[in-house]
């Protein structure tokens, strides 16, 4: 039976998928569930693929297809139309195609739309389309086309709606944006639309109305043109309530959140497509305030969705009850924060903070703590740290690819059952701060002092800053050799040591970069928690990032920390009886700083051998076709692999198959947050504040915005900048030497960015929650790190 070139848009179905696209199996979908949906049909797929399978020098026109889409056309009443691409991955959970290929408008005649198909199919191949499919791994090979064609809506409104609240991941929310005119002035980002909030009940709850802008009207012969609207005009509350009671209907329909286009044309409403909202949070959660302060430390260390290994290997394993042996060990708290890890089919699709929990044991615990002698010496000198570096070596001496399975698959295990003796030192040395901390808060509460806590306990005596001051050290030294400088900037990392030996007088740079590698190359790049991602030594291009960055030797120190002798100043402080308790505890709580850092530094010593054992299983699989590709690893449950005798017995099942599908779930969700920004944080906005979150000192500072996503852009901040990011770890400490302030979306008072930018003395803000996509690169901003906001100038 001949399959059919064109089908109307009411035949279309997810049944029929690969025959019709994604956008068209949407609006089928939509006509079923009895909505307002302009007419129109689709060129299939199959079209396409018969009209590609003849030639791309072949036109369209004179062709049967031409003459079936020019009949079509006529009985649609040869209207003006939207073509619109409607390719086989497109309009899905996790990816949408959002203006990857090509959309017309006002398209009128046989002859245009004829073309307009053709050009549709050849978007397909553009390169922006190319780069979105390879990045989300979709195979090329079984992509195909199908085009819609749908009779124009000359609009008086349009826009577009989203049945959750996009930043908040709130479900009982309805966002519509409009503006006058066609929705492609909303769509294409031409317009600052107006903004409405319409609550379950139907009640506008917030309103913000939108930027006089371009109006794009429909020309009657065909296109379209802009106007210059006279006034601001605004959908009334009705017609927003309608829309809305839409989406409502559209949401129980398809079973999940959706991003719907819409028009509202001679008072009627129509629904131009819908497709699966993508990159969206889950809805909020109320959590306990206990969770609420410690959640967005906690969070801070997962800038990516966790694997499948790393979840099971690494953090249940290893990082888990690290965390709560240590809470246990000191104050008997218990906490699971595997449990904060919320799982689908092994698939992390949630953080939920859970509130840790007082025990009997935590009175007696605190006790303990006041009546302990604190341990002598450096826990540098403790035969529990001799133990663990001996543990490390022998796994990093290791040779993966001689290995038998059983060693190999050992690995991870031997990793984080060596991880429990940082457990034991931190325990043994981090519990003779509490009492210092104790009676340091209680005596500068007394004094009204308690505002400079976070400012005492600063130090700098950690291995993050001996790493940053070695950077520095070669930083200096490519500057004064003349040439280095270009060479670094103008080699691939890859291949920078090799080129540096080969130049005449270079050879000790590439000697300290080596040294500087072997001692510190198994810093992590992207999170302690997370072991798939490289690490220095297995790729060095953040380090060379570092040095990029550097080289000018702009940027301040590590400023000096004055709050004890302001503190002494004191008359009660300073007397001759307190005086040496408080410099006795405030030197016990810089002492917990210290190894807190540090042993996070120790922490990650195993990372390389966890990282080089799976990808070398990944490998053998692939190679026994057991599956399909390498990194698949990343997706196969540990237990399984430890309990396999061999390769053998993973191949010829469905292995390839499960990791494969649970790899396709987890790159689905890659671009949504795990968590609510509104569950961690307070997002109710504060007047004339662009942002607030929580103040990390350090004054007020202003400057111009940089925003920093990753490590690969780290050369980018100038000094004086304003250092923007989602949030850091200790390898981003150097660019704290020449920002002027820096703005977090994750992380508290306790974090990581927030110790580093009160030893640098600028200003910080945590917990922004949104502040790299409401700022923008240039944009003068002040950032107030005493009460947490970011203000525009004017404001300041």
């Amino acid at each position: 039976m001949e399959k059919p070139q064109i089908l109307p848009l009411a035949l279309a179905s997810q049944s029929n998928l690969n025959a019709v696209g994604g956008k068209a199996a949407g609006l089928g979908e939509l006509i079923r569930l009895g909505e307002n949906v302009p007419p129109g049909f689709v060129v299939t797929t199959d079209a396409y693929e018969e009209f590609r399978s003849v030639g791309s020098t072949t036109a369209l026109s004179g062709t049967k297809l031409a003459e079936a889409i020019g009949a079509a056309y006529r009985e649609l009443g040869s209207p003006l139309v939207a073509v619109r691409s409607s390719a086989t991955a497109e309009d899905l959970p996790g990816s949408a195609f959002a203006g990857q290929q090509e959309t017309y408008l006002g398209i009128s005649g046989e002859r245009q739309l004829l073309q307009a198909v053709e050009d549709c199919w050849a978007s397909l191949y553009s390169d922006r389309a190319r780069a979105y499919r390879s990045e989300r791994r979709i195979d090329e090979s079984v992509m195909s086309m199908g085009v819609v064609v749908q009779s124009m809506v000359d609009a008086d409104f349009a826009g577009v709606m989203f049945t959750a609240e996009p930043v908040t991941g709130a479900r009982d929310h309805i966002v519509v944006e409009s503006n006058p005119g066609l929705g492609e002035a909303v769509v294409s980002g031409m317009v600052t639309a107006d903004r409405a909030i319409i609550d379950s009940k139907g009640r506008i709850i917030e309103r913000r109305a939108g930027l006089a802008g371009p109006v794009i009207k429909l020309n009657s012969d065909g296109g379209t043109r802009n106007e210059t609207p006279e006034e601001n005009q605004q959908l009334s509350k009705e017609t927003l309530r309608e829309i809305a009671e839409a989406g409502v209907r559209i949401r129980e329909g398809f079973g999940r959140p959706m991003d719907i286009e819409w028009a509202v044309a001679n008072g009627d409403l129509l629904i131009l497509q819908a497709r699966p909202m993508t990159a969206l949070p889950p809805a909020p959660r109320n959590i306990g305030p206990l969770a609420r302060k410690i959640a967005p430390m906690l969070y801070e260390l997962l800038p990516q969705r966790p694997t499948i290994l790393e979840t099971e290997a690494w953090i249940d394993a290893g990082i888990a009850p690290l965390v709560a042996g240590m809470l246990r060990g000191i104050t008997g708290v218990r906490v699971d924060y595997s449990a904060w890890l919320k799982r689908e089919n092994g698939v992390v699709t949630e953080f939920i903070p859970v509130t840790p929990k007082l025990s009997a044991a935590t009175p007696r615990k605190i006790v303990q703590a006041f009546r302990q002698k604190a341990p002598t010496g450096s826990w540098r000198k403790d035969p529990l740290y001799d133990e663990y570096l001996r543990n490390c070596r022998q796994l990093n001496e290791l040779h993966v690819g001689d290995l038998p399975w059983k060693e190999l698959s050992e690995i991870p295990d031997r990793a984080t059952t060596s991880m429990q003796l940082v457990t034991e030192l931190r325990v043994k040395y981090l519990r003779q701060a509490i009492p210092a901390g104790i009676k340091l808060i209680l005596v500068l509460a007394l004094a009204g002092k308690l505002s400079q806590f976070a400012a005492l306990s600063v130090t700098a005596d950690t291995e993050t800053h001996r790493i940053n001051d070695a950077l520095q050290r070669i930083a200096k030294l490519i500057a004064e050799m003349p040439g280095a400088a270009q060479l670094l900037r103008d080699t691939e990392p890859e291949s920078t040591i090799q080129t540096l030996r080969s130049q005449p007088h270079m050879e000790e740079i590439a000697d300290q970069i080596d040294n500087f590698l072997a001692l510190y190359g198994h810093r992590e790049s992207a999170s302690l928690l997370l072991p798939r991602a490289a690490t220095w030594g297995d790729d060095p291009t953040p380090v060379f990032n570092l040095l990029r960055m550097l080289i000018d030797g702009t940027g301040a120190e590590v400023a000096e920390n004055d709050a004890l002798e302001n503190l002494l100043a004191h008359p009660l402080l300073g007397s001759r009886w307190l005086e040496p308790r408080i410099k006795r505890w405030i030197k016990g709580l810089r002492g917990f700083i210290s190894v807190r850092e540090d042993t996070h530094f120790e922490i990650t010593r195993t990372m390389p051998a966890v990282r080089s054992a799976i990808n070398e299983m990944g490998r053998r699989l692939h190679d026994a076709s057991a599956l399909d590709d390498p990194g698949d690893i990343w997706f196969v449950n540990y237990d399984l692999l430890l309990r396999a005798p061999g390769v053998a017995v993973l191949s010829g099942g469905q292995l390839a198959q499960i990791a494969a599908g649970r790899r396709c779930r987890h790159d689905e969700l890659a671009g949504a947050p795990m968590i609510s920004p509104a569950t961690l944080y307070d997002l109710s906005p504060v007047p004339g504040a662009l942002l607030h979150g929580t103040g990390s000192g350090g004054g007020r500072a202003s400057g111009s915005v940089r925003i920093i996503n990753s490590p690969e852009e780290f050369e980018k901040l100038l000094p004086g900048e304003v250092l923007v990011c989602p949030a850091t770890n200790p390898s981003w400490t150097p660019l704290f030497a020449r920002a002027a302030a820096v703005v977090v979306n994750h992380g508290s008072a306790a974090s990581h960015a927030a110790i580093v930018a009160r030893e640098y003395r600028i200003p910080a803000v945590m917990g922004c929650a949104n502040a790299t996509t409401v700022l923008a690169n240039g944009q003068q901003i002040i950032v107030d790190g005493d009460r947490g906001l970011v203000l525009e100038p004017e404001h300041g």
